[in-house]
């Protein structure tokens, strides 16, 4: 990492209303380097960005910038109205490139502008822009329809255009704004491969841990008007930030001893007022002035007790939906058991939604079964926040005419339980149309965390909340001793609370979706993935070539040859195919048992140390079972 700042500020002041945005802080981001800001949702991330950008100043401060420095500023809004299509959204970013061809164009070749134009165009590669346009559409998947009007674009295709459109002019600095919200996994990789690629320095801000610890270099934290930095992944984050507050703890704990014993020396000492102790009496006084450091409290995410499920929770038997000619299932079977902790993730538009609908019965399958057991209590928090009115109070909202709220045998106060998810008093009376999108999901968390249910279902619970309330909800959710239901793209959160994985796999635009299931967290998943999708793609009718079509019509008109005989088999091959599919049943029941192992809730709790040694043990379970399958096909032919 360079150590030449291309942005910095020093004494940087800022207040909106009450609340103190930035309290004589400072500042930098170095040249090269890819900078990741965190903090709290409506702490000034934004707030800092927009500086950076130009677009709005501090009260005070000091702020140094290179010359000729360059931002580009993808904001968390992509959904602007234009008419262009994708390919002329993204050329509108190559601006920069366009002038210097025309000044280039247009200059002496004596003039020393006219050699550092040149020097430029070479270093980014500037001099046909067309080529670049076209290399950066197929690093964001965009070539196949760039010609689309962006306005018909889905959410995430919109955000990688508008992403695309801040990186393509290789600015010296990017200041993305949670540039992976809410995108699905493919589409991450590809931002973050794409991003990866760049040189120039990189500010983001994100709530992604995956795509913070892949991108960023160095983390800084917003908190309470000041910044703390710290070099690594964001474990290395968090470990330094523990170990900060536990020195500014110790600090506070040695001044309070000292006052402790000076005042009682006060006290006591009739002396104390000669002039000689007049400087003891001064040290006194500033270090009684200094206060202690302020710390943000941490929600608290309340669920009251589940009642208790039985044997039988939701039973998905050969069920099937279409939409028009789309199938979105085709004879998906699962069955949920208590303690069962599933993420559910897939392309967005995939069917992930549609699946949550026909388990809670909003939608009806056009075949097969969904069984639901009486036992069973549905709470669902749903992806577009459609539960929230606007125009209520945050406490209307969710004290729903009632002031109590009872959590299993524990009773609350609504105001009470609205603290526990950080809404102050200001807040709490004020209207929901006025929270931003962070401060809406954790009111949305409250709603529905305050209803109780043994089957929780949340559909992108992860988006817009900040780091340290998405580390309370995973350590609330682990604890949920009942069965949970979770549709994320954020990959570290599902490693964290999910013991099942269901994946809506793209098989390509002819053949659809595929639906995977399987035990384990989702690193565990991605490592098995590769072998689910050749299963699937295995059982898909094969479109014929070329030369197959052409054999075909040849074998037509050809007169029908017997078929040459193969070897004939030996005694000990005759035996083993007769007993082929009874060692498969076996095989495949001996597979079962190892994949139900991996189903129980608390399994990957009591077996964290043994999990290579299991997960060894599985693939070989399956080597076995897909090794006489193959030798089943070979003594047949």
């Amino acid at each position: 990492m360079a150590d030449i700042p291309v942005w910095s500020a020093e004494n940087l002041n800022l207040s909106i209303g009450r609340q103190i945005i930035f309290d004589d802080a400072s500042v930098a981001v170095m040249e090269g380097e890819r900078l990741a800001l965190v903090g709290r949702n409506g702490s000034g991330k934004s707030t800092l960005l927009k500086i950076i950008a130009g677009l709005e100043k501090p009260s005070s401060g000091d702020i140094h910038i290179r010359n000729n420095f360059r931002t580009a500023y993808m904001t968390q809004d992509v959904d602007f109205v234009t008419d262009k299509s994708i390919r002329g959204v993204l050329q509108e970013g190559l601006e920069y490139f366009e002038q210097l061809l025309d000044e280039y164009a247009h200059i002496s070749q004596n003039s020393p502008r006219h050699a550092e134009i040149e020097h430029i165009l070479n270093t980014c590669n500037a001099w046909n822009l067309e080529n670049k346009l076209d290399t950066t559409l197929q690093k964001l998947d965009l070539n196949r329809h760039c010609d689309t009007p962006f306005h018909l674009l889905s959410g995430g295709e919109k955000r990688r255009v508008v992403l695309g459109r801040a990186i393509i002019g290789e600015p010296d600095l990017r200041l993305l704004d949670e540039p992976t919200n809410p995108l699905d996994v493919a589409t991450i990789g590809y931002i973050e491969e794409y991003l990866k690629s760049f040189r120039g320095s990189c500010l983001l801000v994100t709530h992604d841990r995956f795509f913070l610890d892949r991108i960023a270099d160095r983390i800084i934290e917003l908190e309470n008007g000041k910044f703390f930095s710290c070099a690594g992944s964001y474990a290395d984050f968090l470990a330094a930030k523990a170990e900060a507050r536990h020195a500014e703890d110790m600090e506070v704990s040695r001044r309070e001893k000292f006052l402790r014993r000076e005042i009682e020396w006060v006290r006591r000492s009739p002396k104390a007022r000669l002039k000689r102790n007049m400087g003891r009496i001064r040290r006194f006084e500033e270090l009684s002035a200094v206060q202690a450091p302020v710390r943000m409290g941490d929600t608290e995410l309340v669920i009251p007790e589940p009642e208790r499920l039985g044997n039988k929770v939701v039973d998905l038997i050969d069920v099937s939906l279409k939409f028009g000619e789309r199938t979105m299932l085709d004879k998906f079977n699962f069955e949920f058991t208590a303690g069962h902790k599933v993420g559910i993730i897939g392309a967005n538009g995939a069917g992930k939604t549609t699946l949550l609908k026909l388990i809670t019965g909003e939608l009806q399958p056009d075949a097969g079964q969904v069984k639901v057991a009486e036992t069973v209590q549905f709470n669902y928090i749903d992806q577009r926040r459609l539960d929230l009115d606007e125009d209520k109070t945050v406490y209307d909202e969710v004290a729903g005419g009632v002031d109590v709220i009872s959590l299993g045998r524990e009773k609350i106060s609504v105001r009470a339980f609205l603290k526990r998810f950080l809404f102050e008093d200001e807040r709490i009376n004020g209207k929901v149309k006025y929270l931003s999108g962070g401060e809406k999901a954790r009111l949305l968390l409250a709603k529905v965390l305050k209803r109780g249910g043994n089957f929780l279902i949340l559909d992108e619970p992860t988006n817009d909340l900040d780091l340290p309330t998405l580390r309370v909800l995973e350590e609330a959710l682990a604890s949920f001793n009942s069965t949970l239901i979770v549709v994320s793209h954020d990959r570290y959160f599902l490693n964290r609370v999910c013991n099942h994985i269901i994946a809506f796999e793209d098989l390509g635009s002819d053949a659809g979706c595929g639906v995977v299931s399987t035990p384990g967290d989702f690193d565990y998943y991605m490592s098995v993935r590769a072998r689910h999708l050749d299963k699937l793609r295995a059982v898909l009718p094969q479109p014929k070539t070329k030369v197959e079509k052409t054999v075909a019509a040849v074998e037509e008109k050809t007169p029908e040859k017997k078929p040459e005989k193969g070897r004939k088999l030996s005694y000990r091959e005759q035996q083993e195919l007769l007993h082929m599919e009874e060692n498969i049943a076996a095989a495949e029941a001996e597979l079962e048992a190892i994949e139900a192992r991996f189903s129980e809730p608390d399994f990957f709790v009591r077996h964290a140390k043994e999990m290579p040694a299991f997960e060894a043990e599985l693939a070989a379970a399956r080597a076995r079972v897909d090794a006489l399958y193959a030798r089943w096909a070979e003594l047949e032919g």
